[in-house]
């Protein structure tokens, strides 16, 4: 059997207001989560986090406010079979992500999830804690240390 490795991602907070921005999945009903994706080969995790940010929200007047990396979480048995039928053999146990936090500076007008392929249908602002009561079981753990990390730093 082949050990597979972790995925390197990029998971953003985009903060305005003390609240935090999270969009609604469009493939899984009531799945909320942060902007998030893999970073590419010779792109740095700052410029990933922007670039992910674009595409998924259109988002870009933002400042960076800090980052926190060292989190991982596996994918459970039913993302693995769903990644492998999208995707043929999985690479990928999970993912290894950092955080970014970044500070909104747009109007709310600059947001818009058609990126493609597109990943949110709704979108909302809210406070750090009812985002860990939002975010899908098995990233809890993750998003949780950062969002304890990002309290320490007083960033959120």
């Amino acid at each position: 059997m082949t050990l597979l490795s972790y995925r390197k991602c990029v998971v953003i907070f985009v903060i305005k207001d003390s609240k935090i921005f999270v969009g609604k999945r469009i493939d899984t009903k009531d799945a909320w989560q942060l902007p998030q994706g893999g970073v590419e080969e010779n792109e740095s995790f700052p410029d990933a986090a922007k670039r992910e940010l674009l595409e998924e929200t259109g988002i870009s007047s933002v400042e960076l406010l800090g980052s926190f990396g060292g989190c991982r979480y596996d994918f459970p048995p039913h993302i693995r079979r769903v990644l492998e039928k999208k995707r043929g053999q999985l690479k990928y146990c999970g993912q290894e992500i950092t955080f970014f936090a970044f500070k909104f500076l747009g109007e709310e007008s600059e947001i818009c999830l058609s990126g493609s392929p597109q990943e949110f249908v709704d979108w909302t602002w809210i406070f750090p804690d009812d985002l860990l009561k939002k975010i899908v079981y098995f990233k809890k753990d993750s998003y949780l240390r950062a969002v304890e990390e990002f309290r320490r730093l007083k960033i959120i």
